[in-house]
């Protein structure tokens, strides 16, 4: 075990990583990453701006299927006229969803331990002179990019000022919040208490930091008992995915040769590749209920259509309009597709055993990258 201890003991979250890692739900490699901090007795933050922007955005994202819902109802009600399709679209009123979503939230503010710093005690002028001055986080004609960025810096700052004995890293993926002129924001502040990362440079460092085999070994007995517990239940992952896959998030065709998945036939094979599961806790009973994440992908059986393709006509211009034809019959085919992605999933674990394994939700192959 490296002794080691890190250089910063407060970790602070920006936005982009918590929404990539599955806020308010965290991510299992989120966890893993609180759950080392607590080892080393770190103290974790989030800034209420930060939880206020990951609110909206999920808002944004539910208000926004919700009018495609809406709009599809309208259209399938003009298309099936003069018969009365009596169409009926129900969900939760989004006030509701709102409240489960701030219930939701606090409890995972409770379960991990993490604090909430406040907003920066500054006035609008405040911000408005260095972003004319274009003062990184600000962009450079871009408008006024960078607000909350610097709000979320300057409520990190204010409260690293205020504790004298904490250092922190926060945590994100934002390229000019890392090239942010801390001296601009808080004169006196001494730059070197804080650093910047993403989750994925933090959790490797933290994890070196900390090599314990009486972590590691049990951590890595888990994973492999995972894997084998899910590579035994490709049945169980086929028909979760022939429920839940869509046609756009299929893949079929080549280079030279595009084609449109129309319709999903069946989910012939699935392969997994990664189980990502919780570290261990080694001061609670090892046998526990889990969400894990399995990385895998899957061939399918699928109508499809071909789509034409000019490769000189891609390189020396566009097709006009008039030349585009109508697919023939012929350009309708069965054909394979594929996809690949992942499947969160709760379990039970048992002597390290992973039992009563059931699936929750598809994770788009972008979301795992994230993740991963």
């Amino acid at each position: 075990m490296n002794t080691t201890p890190p250089e910063y003991n407060a970790i602070y979250f920006d936005s982009n990583e918590l929404l990539a890692n599955g806020w308010p739900e965290p991510s299992v490699r989120l966890s893993n990453l609180l759950h080392i901090g607590r080892w080393w007795k770190m103290q974790p933050f989030i800034p209420q701006p930060v939880l206020d922007e990951t609110e909206a955005h999920w808002r944004r994202g539910v208000e926004a299927n919700i009018s495609k819902l809406n709009s599809a109802k309208k259209e399938l009600e003009r298309v099936t006229r003069p018969v009365v399709s009596d169409v009926k679209v129900d969900y939760t009123r989004i006030d509701e969803m709102c409240r489960q979503y701030e219930a939701i939230r606090e409890k995972a503010l409770e379960n991990h331990l993490i604090s909430v710093v406040p907003y920066p005690n500054r006035g609008v002028y405040f911000f408005f002179k260095r972003a004319t001055k274009y003062v990184m986080p600000f962009e450079k004609d871009r408008e006024g990019k960078g607000f909350q960025d610097a709000v979320i810096l300057q409520s990190v700052l204010d409260h690293l000022h205020k504790k004298s004995d904490l250092n922190g890293v926060l945590i994100t993926m934002d390229g000019g919040m890392k090239q942010a002129q801390i001296r601009e924001f808080l004169p006196k502040f001494d730059s070197s208490r804080l650093r910047f990362s993403t989750l994925d440079e933090a959790w490797h460092s933290l994890f070196e930091y900390h090599f314990d085999q009486n972590v590691v070994q049990p951590w890595a007995e888990e994973r492999k008992n995972a894997l084998a517990a899910v590579e035994a239940l490709e049945h169980l992952w086929r028909e979760f995915l022939a429920s839940n896959l869509t046609e756009p998030m299929l893949r079929a065709g080549g280079f030279g040769q595009p084609m449109t998945v129309i319709k999903l036939l069946s989910v012939d094979s699935v392969k997994v590749s990664f189980v990502d599961t919780p570290i261990p806790d080694l001061d609670a009973d090892p046998d526990r209920p889990v969400r894990v994440l399995i990385s895998l992908s899957a061939e399918c059986t699928a109508i499809v259509r071909k789509e034409h393709f000019d490769f000189i006509s891609s390189i020396l211009g566009g097709i006009e309009k008039n030349d585009v034809q109508p697919p023939s019959p012929l350009d309708i085919l069965q054909a394979k597709a594929s996809w690949s992605g992942g499947i969160r999933a709760t379990a039970d674990v048992v002597s390290h055993q992973f039992k009563n394994i059931v699936p929750e939700s598809i994770v788009s192959e972008e979301e795992l990258r994230s993740q991963k």
